[in-house]
């Protein structure tokens, strides 16, 4: 299989969840409630096209403003998130087809990219980034996939000689919900999203991904990217504070 076609093989799942999606009347009720600058949209498809899907002049002003509250509502929205997600595909695309020609691995290129992006969307600050939204968004998910693993740099700390001959202090074991605890609290204090925190304690808690989407009015698929993304991020906060 080439690299266009597995990479179309995913990508093209998304599009079929995004046509699912975008005809979906209840998605659409909760979109017109959300406080955008635009006053009324038709379809979820005509919201995309007013956050600059599809248009050849890019990051024009009133696309940013529509985006830009896109991505404020998508911290605490799976739906708002989604609608961004399928806004920068078409730049999530050029990137992992650029990537794979170097990498050799174009699925994993893909899958990077689309982790990379739920917790970007997430969680970027678009009050100190307003304009060219879309572009500093592919920008940041690009360094977050590929990039940032290669910036960490070993930090060496000298430590007395004789301190290997000292007998080690017993360790106290916690339990695991405590280690549960622990960790949930350390993600929210590095600034995870509470409706990610409320995703991965639901999940926790034998709630399946079906009832999940159930309840946050997108598909099974959604959910399950988006805990793929979430795990992403603990998986790197737990290295961090090792």
């Amino acid at each position: 299989m080439s690299i266009a076609t597995d990479q179309r093989h995913l990508l093209s799942r998304l599009q079929h969840e995004w046509n699912h999606l975008a005809h979906s009347p209840s998605a659409l009720s909760t979109a017109r409630s959300w406080p955008l600058v635009i006053e009324r949209f038709d379809s979820l498809d005509d919201l995309l096209r007013a956050a600059g899907y599809g248009r050849v002049q890019q990051g024009r002003h009133d696309d940013d403003e529509v985006l830009g509250g896109l991505v404020q509502l998508a911290r605490e929205h799976d739906l708002a998130a989604r609608v961004v997600l399928q806004r920068l595909l078409p730049g999530i695309s050029s990137v992992s087809r650029r990537r794979a020609r170097h990498s050799g691995c174009p699925l994993e290129a893909v899958d990077e990219l689309l982790a990379a992006a739920w917790t970007v969307i997430r969680t970027f600050d678009v009050e100190r980034h307003p304009a060219y939204v879309a572009a500093t968004l592919l920008r940041t998910i690009e360094y977050h996939a590929f990039r940032r693993e290669h910036r960490r740099k070993a930090q060496f700390i000298p430590i007395a000689t004789d301190t290997f001959d000292h007998l080690p202090a017993p360790v106290d074991t916690p339990a695991p919900i405590d280690e549960w605890r622990d960790l949930m609290a350390d993600a929210a204090a590095a600034g995870m999203a509470p409706a990610d925190l409320e995703l991965v304690d639901r999940l926790a808690h034998g709630e399946s991904t079906q009832a999940v989407a159930a309840t946050r009015q997108v598909t099974d698929r959604t959910i399950r990217n988006h805990r793929r993304a979430v795990v992403h991020r603990l998986r790197e906060l737990t290295r961090a504070t090792r």
